[in-house]
C-alpha cells in the first residue's frame, strides 16, 4: 500500500490490493488466529471511527483521517461507530443512512435521547434508533 500511495517512488507491483482484506481473513480462518481489530489495513477497526472529531472529519472529507481508501483494500466503506464520544454530525450521518433526515431542532432532541442510550451501552446501533425517534415523536420508515 505504501507503493500504491506513493507513486512518486516509481515502484510498482502487480498485487491486487482489493484482495488484501479477503486474503487476510482467509489466512486468519485457516490458521485459527484472529486478526487483531487494531491491525493496520485489515483489522476490523482500520476504517472504523468512534471519536467525534474523527467522525466529523471523515464525514466531511474522508482523506482527513484515512490516507488509504477502504475500497482499495477490499473494504466496502468506512464505519461511523456511535458511542458516547460521538457528536451530532455522526448521529445525523447515521440517521440519514437509516433513512431519516433530521432538522437541526429534531437532531438536538434526538441527540439528547442518544446520549441517554450511549451512557448505558458501549455502542448505539440502528436497532436503538426507532425508540430514540419514537420518544421524540419523529416519524420514520
Amino acid at each position: 500500500m505504501i507503493l500504491k500511495q506513493h507513486s512518486n517512488l516509481g515502484l510498482y507491483t502487480n498485487i491486487n490490493s482489493k484482495l488484501l482484506n479477503d486474503t487476510s481473513q482467509k489466512v486468519s480462518d485457516l490458521m485459527g488466529m484472529p486478526v487483531q481489530p487494531n491491525k493496520a489495513i485489515v483489522g476490523s477497526n482500520a476504517f472504523a471511527h468512534s471519536s467525534g472529531i474523527h467522525q466529523d472529519g471523515v464525514i466531511k472529507k474522508r482523506e482527513t483521517y484515512e490516507i488509504i481508501d477502504p475500497y482499495d483494500v477490499g473494504v466496502d466503506k468506512s464505519s461511523i461507530i456511535l458511542t458516547a464520544r460521538s457528536g451530532r454530525a455522526a448521529l445525523a450521518f447515521r440517521m440519514k443512512e437509516f433513512g431519516v433526515n433530521l432538522s437541526k431542532k429534531e437532531l438536538d432532541e434526538v441527540y439528547n435521547e442518544f446520549l441517554i442510550v450511549a451512557d448505558k451501552k458501549k455502542e448505539v446501533t440502528e436497532s436503538d434508533f426507532p425508540i430514540m425517534l419514537k420518544n421524540q415523536n419523529i416519524k420514520y420508515g
